[in-house]
């Protein structure tokens, strides 16, 4: 299947705004090499079903990429984690979503707008799909798990004008994975200026700074936000496990159900992780965790 684009239109928060798309590979001393997408100036989905149809409807996953704000680690974080919903039964759809490095009229804005229209847009045609409109979830890693937190806790903010039908269904995920999420202002600042693969900076990007100050995540958790899973390590330099503690607690404090996970070793970025180390982990705590809110 084909990827779907966001809108039919420019997308809200763009305008004329003109950069363009880049899709490359990167060498990574494991063998294994990052496929990168940047620069996203129109927003789709790639959409990911199971080979298999069990006849009845199936859950829907939006998969939102890392890639320190300014680019989408399509395969590892992407790609691979669409494959292994696809075996759990879930259909997934990746999300090419707009960053807030690039030069939006309201580059704070983008990624929300894309969250909550793919969000939308899934419900809209879940008849056709073969989904389940009350079984839609958002799952995300580093930046992508902000993003996950995000639309969690922000699918009723009015951030574009209605374009159209599907711009009527709720945007709110029923579920929501955050995977080493990127959340605390103050964690992110100090674990750039700490970080052996970056230089010390006197401050975090400002495109960095202006997600995190402008939504807030701790802040914007309500009774009103879905279930949240949430995963992470101990050892991970980049976004430290404090993020998604900080989150969890949120979650609790506003009487939200979570469930938090850290593992003692995994670093950063390991996507599906390693059935060889604790990493592998989350992958089988995530499914009896979709079978316990029924989503599975």
């Amino acid at each position: 299947m084909e990827e779907i684009r966001l809108f039919n239109g420019p997308a809200p928060g763009t305008g004329k705004a003109a950069f363009k798309e880049e899709e490359f590979f990167e060498k990574q001393k494991s063998g294994r090499d990052k496929h990168i997408v940047q620069n996203v100036s129109i927003p789709r989905l790639v959409p990911f079903f199971p080979e298999k149809e069990s006849g009845e409807k199936m859950p829907a996953m939006v998969v939102i990429p890392g890639g320190s704000f300014r680019r989408l680690v399509y395969n590892f974080e992407g790609e691979e984690i669409a494959r292994w919903l696809n075996s759990l039964g879930i259909a997934a759809f990746v999300l090419k979503t707009r960053l807030p490095v690039n030069e939006h009229e309201r580059p704070e804005d983008v990624a929300l707008i894309d969250a909550q229209r793919a969000i939308r847009l899934i419900r809209s045609r879940a008849g056709a799909w073969k989904i389940a409109p009350d079984k839609v979830g958002v799952m995300g890693f580093s930046a992508g798990g902000y993003m996950a937190a995000l639309v969690a806790s922000g699918f009723g903010k009015p951030v574009y004008e209605p374009a159209d039908e599907i711009d009527r269904e709720s945007a709110r995920p029923d579920f929501a994975v955050c995977g080493y999420p990127a959340v605390s202002l103050e964690e992110e600042r100090k674990a750039l200026m700490d970080a052996e693969h970056l230089p010390a900076l006197p401050h975090l990007p400002d495109y960095i700074t202006g997600m995190l100050t402008k939504y807030n995540i701790e802040a914007m958790i309500t009774q009103e936000t879905p279930p949240l899973f949430i995963m992470d390590t101990d050892d991970d330099k980049v976004t430290p496990p404090e993020n998604s503690i900080a989150l969890y607690m949120a979650a609790r404090k506003a009487g939200v159900t979570a469930e938090l996970h850290i593992f003692r070793t995994g670093g950063h970025g390991y996507g599906l992780g390693s059935d060889q180390f604790q990493t592998g982990q989350w992958r089988g705590l995530l499914a009896k965790w979709l079978e316990s809110i029924s989503v599975l």
